[in-house]
């Protein structure tokens, strides 16, 4: 059967080769791109930082002007008198409010910055200065929005030294009196300090232009306010200063606010990546929005550069690994046309070594050779053993005659002895016969207790003729044990074990017991002797050979430890105890069975 294009290991090959070049270059090219993205940020995160110092150090300059314009204001008579209003008659008061006036428009000249000039005292009064006029109002209700919001609705009076707000327009600090001559709109930045006197409080209100302030620090951005936006948020996250006029007022999420504690903050939101910058005037935050695409806009060239090596990259790899498999996997199609013969019955065939690589791909093909001609070889030894097989069952049916012959055999010489009246030599030849008898004629491999039990007494008579009265053999079995089933001969070895070994060189005889008993589903069979017994050593060498293959004296014991494992599992076999001078004990542990 002819394999699919698509199914064929050249096919997986050239795929799998060629995605893998295909991810390890992509994965190269982002993580390289990752890397250079970074550091670009970086880069721009720094120089930024290091741009926002400077500006805000212009700030703060700023911020120290009109700390000065203010104490220059207050430190005025005619300020600090109306704080509480005038004692010496209304021309007193108008020489001290026109004085006020004046210094007001002293500060217009030498602070172009400054657009207007506010003064509230706590019984009413205020007055307001711009570049264009002066306003005189006995009015509380008509002191704007931001005296209703910042002074009267916050109680500003708490505190010394200036507080500043924003997002004001000149409207907000007397609405009728503005509106009324249609005065063009001007956004404000506002400086606020509260003056006392005595128990009485009054605040001085000095308002700079908003654009001159946005170009202290947004000159660059004001010439290029598409790519990056540079303003000022307040402690609320209000926006205060802005180029766009109608962003002033609008709110910022809690991520955006810092204080100078935190330090700069950066993150990206959508594709801009935000750069959150603390001042040290008024708790406000800087904030600086620049497009991902004008950060990375240098990278561009390198994603190019390394599109076109991932196509070449790729275009290449899949033509090198179109010739590398071809020529890899060429072995291995010639080894499967070769299995498709040998299938067919062609057996013995052999590969051509092309190449004397020593690489997986010779290996297999060396191999493949070894086992065609191991094959055939094993083919023609089958055959012959086969053969031979048939020759060895010819000759295992003659020799069934052998044992056969032994047997009529020793029945002859027990006739010949009973004739002669050789009583000893009956009974042995008579338990000779009882011990070769189960041999080939009974192929049972397990038989009942009180079969073996026969069959021990048939051997203990054989051994007394050798021994004499000198060992007496004594079983202590219930008839109610005599139906247990277990494996066949498997008392004879260790019995055997207790003639060889057991037997006294002193005058005593010698007593070897077999006792049955059972427990719960357990039988437990127990040979003992009360010979010399072991010492130490040997018996702890003796329970050693029940686990290993190692040469002992006691090689019976051993067998039958293995063979009842091998039958019933790790749990039954053979236990050995012995004491020098009092005898040698094995106890044989079975699960209880019936025939």
């Amino acid at each position: 059967m002819k394999i699919p294009f698509f199914r064929s290991v050249f096919t997986k090959m050239i795929f799998a080769l060629s995605v893998s070049f295909l991810i390890i270059i992509s994965i190269s090219f982002l993580y390289i791109y990752g890397s250079v993205r970074d550091s670009m940020k970086e880069k721009t995160d720094s120089e930024k930082i290091q741009n926002f110092n400077q500006l805000e150090h212009n700030i703060d300059i700023l911020s120290g002007e009109v700390e000065l314009i203010t104490r220059r204001l207050i430190s005025e008579t005619a300020l600090t008198d109306l704080v509480f209003g005038v004692d010496g008659g209304n021309d007193r008061e108008v020489v001290l409010k026109a004085d006020l006036f004046r210094e007001m428009e002293k500060v217009f000249t030498e602070y172009t910055y400054v657009e207007s000039i506010c003064f509230y005292n706590s019984d009413n009064l205020s007055l307001i200065a711009d570049k264009e006029q002066n306003i005189l109002i006995n009015d509380k209700d008509s002191r704007g929005r931001f005296y209703e919001e910042q002074i009267a609705g916050k109680g500003n009076g708490a505190g010394n030294g200036v507080k500043w707000y924003g997002g004001y327009i000149n409207s907000d600090f007397n609405i009728k009196a503005l509106k009324d001559e249609n005065r063009k709109e001007v956004y404000y930045v506002s400086a606020c300090r509260p003056v006392y006197w005595g128990a009485h409080t009054a605040w001085l209100v000095i308002n700079i232009n908003l654009d001159y302030f946005t170009d202290i620090y947004n000159s660059l951005e004001k010439e290029n306010i598409q790519l990056s936006t540079t303003y000022i948020i307040d402690e609320n996250g209000k926006v205060v200063s802005h180029l766009d006029k109608s962003e002033v007022g609008k709110r910022r999420e809690n991520q955006y606010i810092r204080n100078k504690n935190d330090g700069p903050f950066t993150f990206e939101e959508g594709d801009q990546q935000i750069l959150c910058y603390p001042l040290h005037l008024n708790g406000w935050t800087m904030v600086n929005e620049t497009p991902l695409s004008v950060i990375l806009k240098d990278i561009k060239d390198i994603q190019i550069v390394f599109r076109i090596a991932v196509i070449a990259v790729a275009v290449f790899s899949v033509f090198f690994t179109i010739f590398w498999v071809r020529y890899i996997t060429s072995p291995l199609t010639d080894t499967v046309e070769a299995m498709k013969c040998m299938e067919n019955g062609m057996l013995g065939i052999t590969l051509p070594q092309r190449t004397k690589s020593r690489d997986e791909i010779g290996l297999l093909v060396t191999q493949f050779n070894q086992m065609s001609q191991k094959i055939m070889q094993l083919v023609e030894e089958n055959t012959k053993m086969e053969e031979n097989k048939r020759e060895m069952e010819i000759k295992m049916l003659k020799s069934q005659m052998n044992p056969h012959f032994l047997y009529n055999t020793l029945n002859t010489i027990k006739w010949m002895a009973i004739m002669k009246g050789e009583d000893s030599i009956v009974d042995c030849t008579t338990a000779l016969g009882d011990l070769l008898q189960p041999l080939y004629r009974d192929n049972r491999t397990f038989w009942s207790l009180e079969n073996e039990k026969n069959y021990i007494v048939s051997y203990g008579k054989i051994m007394n003729y050798r021994y004499g009265e000198k060992v007496s053999l004594r079983m202590d079995f219930g008839e109610v044990l005599y139906d247990a089933k277990i494996p066949k001969f498997v008392l004879q070895p260790i019995v055997e074990n207790a003639f060889l070994y057991g037997v006294s060189e002193k005058e005593e005889n010698t007593i070897i017991t077999i006792t049955a008993w059972q427990e719960a589903e357990d039988l437990f069979l127990r040979i003992s002797d009360n010979g010399e017994g072991l010492e130490e050593e040997k018996l702890t060498e003796l329970r050693d050979s029940l686990h290993e293959t190692q040469e002992t004296n006691h090689i019976g014991i051993s067998n039958v430890h293995q063979r009842i494992q091998l039958l019933y599992g790790p749990s039954y076999g053979l236990e050995i105890d012995s004491i020098k001078e009092l005898g040698f004990s094995v106890t044989m542990r079975l699960p209880f069975e019936l025939t």
